[in-house]
Order: structure tokens, then C-alpha cells, then sequence
């Protein structure tokens, strides 16, 4: 059986791969936990508007945001901490 794909659809999608962007950490403003997973209140570099600010996932993050990460819990021991960051 051969698959017949909508070209109009694959070239929307690979516009929205190409297109999206990454935004940078200014800074973890908090952690929560929600059932299993926490989650952390991210600042982006450049959106100062508190509206602007997201919860994200650890899985969400890449190196630079790793060391902001690292940055809150030394500041905010006691705060929910992902199980896959060591303890410092």
C-alpha cells in the first residue's frame, strides 16, 4: 500500500520546522511540582512582560539553560528540583 502525502501539508510543516525559533534563559524565576514532573517558571532574555513568561520542562532545556537551572537551586535550595540535577 503506498502512502499518498499532501504536498501543500509537508511544505507547511517543513515551513513551521524551519521558522520556529529558540529563545533564551534570562532567568528561573520558580519551580512547582505538578504530579511527577516540576516544572520551571522561565524569564526569557528580551521578554521582561511577566505575561511572556512560561512553565517549562526540564526536557525543554538545552545547555545554557541547564546552568541557569543549576544557578536557581543554589539560590533556592529548598525549591522543587528535577530528579536529574545533582544536588551541588
Amino acid at each position: 500500500m503506498q502512502v499518498i502525502l499532501d504536498p501543500v501539508k509537508v511544505l507547511w510543516e517543513e515551513d513551521n520546522i524551519e521558522n520556529s525559533k529558540e529563545y533564551n534563559v534570562d532567568e528561573i524565576i520558580g519551580s512547582t511540582k505538578k504530579e511527577r514532573q516540576v516544572l520551571y517558571l522561565v524569564k526569557w532574555l528580551d521578554y521582561p512582560n511577566q505575561r511572556d513568561w512560561t512553565n517549562k520542562l526540564f526536557d525543554n532545556f538545552s545547555e545554557g539553560g541547564f546552568k541557569k537551572l543549576r544557578e536557581f537551586h543554589r539560590q533556592n535550595p529548598e525549591a522543587p528540583r528535577d530528579y536529574r540535577l545533582a544536588k551541588e
